[in-house]
């Protein structure tokens, strides 16, 4: 919590104002509110100092905000990166094991809340923290001023609404070989083992709904378009953006083709309760696909399109996403 360089990835410039995560939280905290910090654990290097000093505090404590993660330290193209055991690269997708067992500690005897804040740039396999943790925030490397950002969202001045750019694997295993170069289990498009957290996933504070997805067209021909429009309202208490997906699956006779990809989004801020209407038009060029012969073409068939605020599948929908389709036919 206590750092500045979790704020901060690779090739950035000089910065005379660095907040970091500490600084953030007790600059935002409420008069007669009492911040106690400790040290805990290290980076990626057991504490061998014999006299535990933070994780029994937890239970004294109405909750615990907790900072694990990586750095510039142990992933990296450039700078401190080249000086880790691995020479910036990372052998395993693993919370290193000290920060995992440092956590383990926190939830001992209590159940306050514990909120875990992760820094990185790269995904972590995490489902035991998922277990631990009351609440996570994926911070990334947030910045300059990344410790503002997070007391923030910690404390309710701002509602979040990012979405993942990427696929968080439950396991290394689930990645295949670096030598192999088919685009099988590669990314949101092609993996069909159950990930950790899904692309496009991200929670609010606040509750959404997609109602009455419309097409304008059941069917087309490969030079036409359509367009697809949904009902977006805001259920919960508070003001919130969020983010509509809209992908598309498309016919595969050869096998080869993603199970669904993302076609467009678009972020929308609503009020608490109320509702709005969001459109997209697809077309030839956002419908075509790939041959094997690395043609682009619009393959005739049943297609399908899916909106909502994450991508389809079965993870999503055990994580709440909440996703309705329709299909239409290209002649």
């Amino acid at each position: 919590a206590n750092n500045s360089t979790v704020l901060l990835g690779n090739y950035y410039g000089l910065s005379n104002k660095l907040v970091n995560i500490l600084e953030g939280i007790t600059s935002r905290v409420s008069a007669g509110t009492t911040v106690d910090y400790r040290m805990g654990a290290q980076e990626s290097v057991k504490n061998i100092n014999p006299v535990d000093w933070a994780s029994g505090g937890a239970k004294d404590h109405e909750a615990t905000i907790v900072v694990l993660g990586i750095s510039q330290l142990l992933e990296g193209e450039e700078g401190e990166s080249l000086a880790s055991p691995s020479l910036g690269d990372r052998l395993d997708l693993n919370l290193p094991a000290n920060q995992l067992e440092y956590l383990r500690k926190l939830k001992e005897g209590h159940d306050n809340p514990v909120i875990v804040v992760m820094t990185g740039g790269s995904p972590i396999t995490m489902p035991e923290v998922e277990e631990l943790a009351d609440a996570i925030l994926w911070v990334w490397y947030p910045g300059q001023e990344g410790g503002s950002a997070v007391a923030d969202l910690i404390f309710g001045n701002e509602v979040p609404s990012g979405k993942l750019p990427l696929t968080f694997p439950e396991s290394v295993d689930q990645l295949p070989p670096y030598e192999e170069y088919s685009m099988k289990e590669r990314t949101y498009r092609y993996i069909s083992s159950k990930p950790l957290y899904p692309f496009g996933y991200g929670l609010s504070y606040t509750e959404f709904s997609f109602n009455d997805l419309h097409l304008d067209r059941e069917e087309i021909a490969a030079d036409e378009s359509l367009t697809v429009s949904v009902k977006v309202k805001n259920n919960g208490d508070l003001d919130a953006d969020e983010v509509v997906q809209l992908y598309v699956s498309v016919p595969d006779p050869d096998g080869i083709q993603p199970r669904w990809s993302l076609k467009n989004f678009t972020r929308v801020t609503l009020e608490k309760g109320s509702s709005t209407e969001v459109s997209f038009k697809l077309n030839s060029q956002t419908l075509e696909q790939f041959n094997q012969e690395g043609e682009a073409e619009v393959v005739p068939g049943e297609y399908r399109v899916y909106v909502g605020n994450g991508s389809p599948g079965k993870r999503s929908k055990e994580l709440g996403v909440q996703v309705i389709s329709a299909n239409f036919h290209i002649k």
